[in-house]
């Protein structure tokens, strides 16, 4: 029951049966008295059904009688007996509240009533063609459970009706109330996923209630969201262009000072061009991420290999791996998507170059590729897992965000900028796949990349 829809529907349908069981008890439980109206009209058909019954008995005898009860029964749910002066019961069904009535009724020419919490017994005297009297009393059912008595199943029928009628306008306005709402979840999980141009839709905005001005209200926030995102996105794009520039002429004033400057200046000469290589790495993945951030899917989608993507990644980084004294360990089953592969080269090696980057030394990285059998066709998972400090659990879903740094790696000791993982996570996405983080057992970081297998 945790969804919104099922909890109203369930909820407005019980108080609609609710509400008709009550009234239905309210009108029948009353105390011991009969409306002037409904004893008038009850009273004329008593007195009918009275003198019928004298007559049948009379004439035809008591087996005519039961028969002409047993229609009267089927027909109106009227269950009749027909008495002596005396009490003594001569056709009909026995009941003691049906002989005590008739034994107390006398020759009035209005009926005598009974009222139970279950059924109203009437009683009148009638007189025959031979001229003696009889006494017809009348048990007719009342109260909530008069209406499912076996003897009426169109009753049954006709309150099974009412109850689908109702359920059905409480379906009918339910979705009237929680369908814009699902509309609503569904473009939050759109805009959540990067999809700026989401909206609840423009149908949903015409309506003059609390809702429509919710959906409005969204809408609104989606636009902004989308322009401050945009206009975000296009100033790194441009300031990372004006850098380039600037960038360009300090490597070459560089190698003119070293042309010219004494050997003693040459450490000092060296920090300055390690730190123009590491602002020049960072101005290109911004730029990639700028670039990546614009795009809607993958532009030029082939079949790629993973097994063979992985494996040429790995060679690559097996170089930079044996700086550290760490080796690359592979195990690959054979795996085919359907995106870029430049791309998805870029966000793998990434996350394998982060893993060589804090790994400690003489560990190993360990790349793994193996078909997922879970869903409608699987996926293609990666799992790259190193043998470093390993980040806290609460940190771990944290590391996609573009520069962010646990407090570890804030010294940074181990070089990187903070974009690579971040723009893995946008690659990814772009190929309809997902990335997490996971703590490896025995220490370390494994990050996951699932992709669709073709």
């Amino acid at each position: 029951m945790r969804s919104l829809f099922w909890k109203i529907f369930l909820w407005f349908w019980a108080m609609v049966i609710l509400m008709g069981a009550a009234l239905v008890i309210t009108w029948n439980l009353q105390p011991e008295v009969v409306s002037s109206r409904w004893r008038a009209s009850t009273g004329n058909a008593v007195s009918f059904y009275a003198q019928s019954s004298a007559e049948q008995f009379d004439r035809y005898g008591r087996t005519a009688l039961q028969n002409y009860f047993q229609r009267l029964e089927s027909s109106t749910r009227i269950r009749a007996s027909l008495y002596d002066e005396n009490g003594s019961l001569l056709a009909g069904a026995k009941s003691p509240a049906a002989q005590s009535l008739a034994a107390s009724t006398g020759a009035d020419r209005e009926p005598n009533f009974i009222i139970t919490a279950s059924n109203a017994y009437a009683a009148q005297q009638a007189m025959g063609p031979s001229g003696q009297r009889y006494v017809f009393v009348a048990e007719m059912p009342r109260g909530p459970l008069g209406a499912f008595k076996p003897a009426a199943p169109n009753t049954i029928a006709r309150w099974l009706l009412a109850v689908l009628i109702s359920g059905f306008i409480c379906y009918l306005l339910v979705l009237y109330l929680t369908r814009p709402i699902l509309r609503l979840r569904k473009a939050a999980m759109e805009l959540s996923a990067g999809q700026l141009s989401a909206r609840a839709g423009p149908e949903m905005e015409r309506r003059r209630d609390e809702i429509g001005g919710l959906v409005r209200d969204f809408n609104h926030m989606a636009e902004r969201i989308e322009a401050l995102l945009t206009s975000q996105r296009q100033l790194i794009s441009d300031i990372s262009h004006e850098l380039r520039s600037p960038l360009a002429r300090l490597n070459v004033a560089l190698g003119l000072v070293r042309q010219r400057a004494p050997s003693d200046v040459e450490p000092q000469l060296d920090r300055i061009e390690r730190e123009t290589e590491r602002l020049n790495e960072l101005i290109g993945r911004l730029l990639s991420l700028a670039r990546i951030e614009t795009l809607s899917e993958a532009p030029e989608r082939t079949e790629v290999d993973l097994r063979q993507l992985v494996t040429e990644i790995a060679a690559d980084a097996a170089f930079e791996a044996g700086e550290k004294n760490c080796r690359i360990v592979t195990s690959l089953e054979s795996c085919a998507t359907t995106g870029n592969t430049e791309l998805l080269r870029s966000a793998i090696e990434n996350v394998v170059r982060n893993a060589v980057r804090y790994t400690g030394p003489d560990t190993e990285v360990d790349i793994s590729l193996r078909a997922r059998r879970d869903g409608a066709g699987g996926g293609a998972e990666i799992v790259v897992r190193d043998h470093g400090p390993g980040v806290p659990p609460e940190e771990l879903g944290n590391i996609f965000r573009p520069f962010y740094r646990i407090t570890r790696a804030r010294e940074r000791d181990t070089g990187g900028t903070g974009l690579g993982l971040a723009i893995t996570q946008r690659v990814v996405q772009l190929h309809r796949g997902e990335t997490f983080a996971t703590v490896a057992e025995g220490g370390g970081l494994s990050v996951h990349i699932v992709l669709p297998r073709r």
